[in-house]
């Protein structure tokens, strides 16, 4: 059970940089657009993603109870996750200007999403504190773990 959850960690992990990498990569026009596919068709492609990504969630979480997790450790990382990602969403208060703004009407998370693609760096704290996890995990799963042994 522990090596597959150490590669769905590592995997998860790079998913998590590069994510980063395109919100301050790639121009503002370009992820407009793709996210406005994403949101095209009665939100199907997002709910695909969601349900798809909250497997993945279970899965982990299943793999990690059944490698004997420290009830300290997955509670901290739980409730810091999650109050991490508020923190974050909490950073996008400033109103969207007309030309960056959904089309309505829209979701409020569609009004969300094109607030972060519109001043991703607004939340820099939260992706450098993301970023670092991301690549200590990658250091102690990659290098640590699977190559040290």
């Amino acid at each position: 059970m522990e090596p597959a959850l150490k590669i769905l960690l590592v995997l998860y992990c790079v998913q998590a940089l590069v994510r980063f990498a395109i919100h301050f990569l790639l121009p503002y026009d370009k992820r407009i657009r793709q996210m406005e596919r994403n949101y095209a068709k009665d939100h199907k492609v997002i709910a695909v993603y969601d349900d798809v990504t909250l497997v993945v969630q279970i899965l982990l979480v299943a793999l990690l109870f059944a490698t004997g997790a420290h009830h300290l450790s997955f509670l901290t990382g739980l409730f810091v996750g999650m109050s991490l990602i508020q923190v974050y969403f909490h950073r996008f208060i400033h109103p969207l200007p007309e030309d960056r703004a959904p089309r309505s009407p829209f979701p409020p998370v569609k009004l969300m999403s094109f607030a972060i693609q519109a001043r991703p760096g607004l939340a820099w704290r939260e992706y450098a504190l993301m970023a670092v996890v991301a690549v200590w995990g990658l250091y102690v799963l990659v290098v640590r773990d699977l190559i040290g042994t």
